[in-house]
């Protein structure tokens, strides 16, 4: 589906707002930059601001994670093309190359904020945590289809839902570590490169 116009200068201005907020919180300190700081420096006004952010922490978070789109998601539970980590690593690779680029400056730089203050990481701990539990419910709902319904106790059918999210994550941070390393001596490298890569090795590993 094409972007109209409009909705390219919303992206534009929406960007712009982030990282000034960001580049002010960097250079002054999260607890001494204010919305009106930000909304001066990135000439928006707050209504613009808190219409896309709500307050100043959701604008240093950024955008929590993407959905998956509902048939993408169906297909996961109902047509595996593959073993359930993988199949969830390659839908969630699908769910980020969907949603645009991930500016990799911007996420160092909010990785850093959020690492130096108590605050931003309770509240990304809290993002993170709701994010699981909608992945769990979501490779659980495969699980229960492969054993045609919720199984018996023994089964421990969740506790294997939320062990896969778990690796997957692993697989995310892990991913995004190489990408950050090889960003500094390749700014074209592909994101997409390196999570295929390593879908890769992870046959391998299963396979050893």
């Amino acid at each position: 589906m094409s972007t109209s116009l409009r909705e390219k200068k919303r992206e534009l201005l929406r960007s712009t707002i982030e990282k000034t907020a960001v580049a002010l919180v960097l250079e002054h300190g999260y607890e001494n930059v204010t919305v009106d700081m930000i909304c001066d420096a990135s000439l928006a006004s707050q209504r613009t601001f808190f219409n896309y952010f709500g307050s100043k922490e959701a604008a240093i978070l950024g955008p929590a994670p993407s959905d998956p789109d509902p048939q993408i998601a169906e297909d996961f539970v109902h047509r595996p093309q593959g073993d359930v980590l993988s199949d969830l690593a390659r839908m969630m690779s699908r769910v980020l190359s969907d949603h645009g680029d991930v500016d990799l400056t911007l996420w160092r730089d909010r990785r850093e904020i959020i690492r130096s203050n108590a605050q931003l990481m309770k509240a990304q701990a809290e993002r993170m945590t709701d994010k699981d539990e909608e992945l769990v419910a979501l490779v659980l709902r495969r699980l229960e289809a492969q054993h045609g319904g919720p199984g018996d106790p023994d089964d421990r059918l969740p506790d294997q839902a939320r062990l896969i999210v778990n690796l997957w994550w692993g697989i995310v941070r892990h991913a995004m570590k190489l990408w950050s390393a090889a960003s500094a001596a390749d700014p074209t490298t592909d994101p997409q490169q390196i999570i295929d890569d390593l879908l890769n090795l992870l046959e391998k590993i299963k396979e050893a």
